[in-house]
């Protein structure tokens, strides 16, 4: 193994989603993602990320820093840390250190979820999501998904507490709703009241990126638990929403992959804090990473090979609402990308 070297490459490409995917500050109807391919002697690990412009990335920008990164400053295909060392804590990190543990756990011939110290734990069932859309569209998704135990509403617009009102009528599940910073402070404390009523099981993001004031005032005043989003990637991230958050939604682009993710989750629970693990339009390749650290979670949002019209990289297995693994080394993805 000593002699081998590490090459590495990135992969564009477009997945088509089922339908259009609405948030309050943006829409999707494709996902532009990005894939590494990462091979060492015979052995080659593959990993995703959907860059997301909001955080300043692009699928040329992802492409440029996996190909500007030289791997054979790592000590091993197993030093997983070092990664750390060679590239920043971005979208990139997160699609080469999927493929860097994929690689490593197929070397190892065990499964990434066994090799992180989880393999055989029963993983949390996911939520599915129901995305901003005319009133009797998300009326209509929410009844289409009702046989599921959790649902995220994706709210932040005007009308969204009556929307939420009109789902719970015809839902009786779960409910999460997930903001992405679409309230102020002020908009948050008032339609969190309102929707106390509806037994929400927690919020995302209730106001904009970086307003720890604003978290501070909101969690006052909220009866319902309040979840970081967008201000949650990093362990360092984590340690700063302290006392302001209830919890938070860990995802592996925001993190830059596996690695940090779990020390975020061991933060999150160092300062009492819960955890979901989210993800975003993705196929099986981000998913199946996600699904193999989702046990460290008390949450669970990984439907995005549901949102695809078709995934073309499937791994992570889907009844209903549970979740299982592949019985495969790696991730266990059959078919990576060319």
């Amino acid at each position: 193994m000593g002699a081998d070297k590490f090459s590495i490459r990135g992969v564009a490409a477009n997945l088509e989603l089922a339908e259009r995917f609405t948030i309050a500050v943006e829409s999707w109807d494709v996902a532009s993602n990005v894939f590494a391919i990462v091979s060492y002697g015979d052995h080659t690990g593959v990993g995703e990320v959907c860059p997301d412009a909001r955080w300043g990335d692009s699928a040329d920008s992802v492409l440029k820093e996996i190909a500007a990164v030289d791997l054979n400053g790592l000590a091993s295909p197993f030093d997983l840390e070092g990664l750390s060392h060679l590239m920043p804590a971005t979208a990139a990190r997160c699609a080469v250190d999927i493929a860097m543990h994929d690689l490593a756990a197929k070397i190892a011939s065990v499964s990434v979820a066994e090799m992180l110290g989880l393999g055989g734990r029963s993983i949390p069932e996911t939520s599915v999501t129901v995305p901003i859309a005319d009133l009797d569209v998300m009326v209509a998704r929410a009844r289409k998904l009702a046989a599921y135990p959790a649902m995220k509403l994706k709210v932040g617009f005007d009308g969204d507490v009556d929307a939420v009102r009109a789902i719970r009528e015809v839902y009786d599940g779960r409910i999460r709703i997930d903001a992405n910073e679409g309230w102020s402070a002020d908009q948050a404390i008032e339609r969190l009241d309102a929707l106390a009523e509806l037994d929400i099981e927690l919020c995302e993001q209730p106001v904009p990126k970086g307003d720890y004031d604003g978290w501070s005032r909101v969690k006052e005043r909220s009866s319902i638990p309040i979840f970081a989003d967008e201000d949650a990637g990093t362990a360092e991230d984590v340690a700063k929403l302290a006392g302001r958050a209830d919890g938070v939604n860990l995802k592996l682009r925001k993190a830059g992959g596996i690695r940090e993710l779990v020390k975020g989750t061991v933060a999150a629970r160092a300062l009492g804090m819960g955890v979901m693990i989210g993800c975003d339009l993705e196929s099986g390749i981000a998913a199946t990473a996600g699904a193999s650290a989702a046990s460290l979670c008390d949450f669970v949002d990984l439907d995005g090979p549901l949102l695809l019209a078709t995934d073309p990289y499937p791994g992570v297995r889907y009844d209903g609402a549970r979740l299982s693994l592949p019985d495969a080394p790696g991730l266990g993805i059959e078919k990576a990308p060319e």
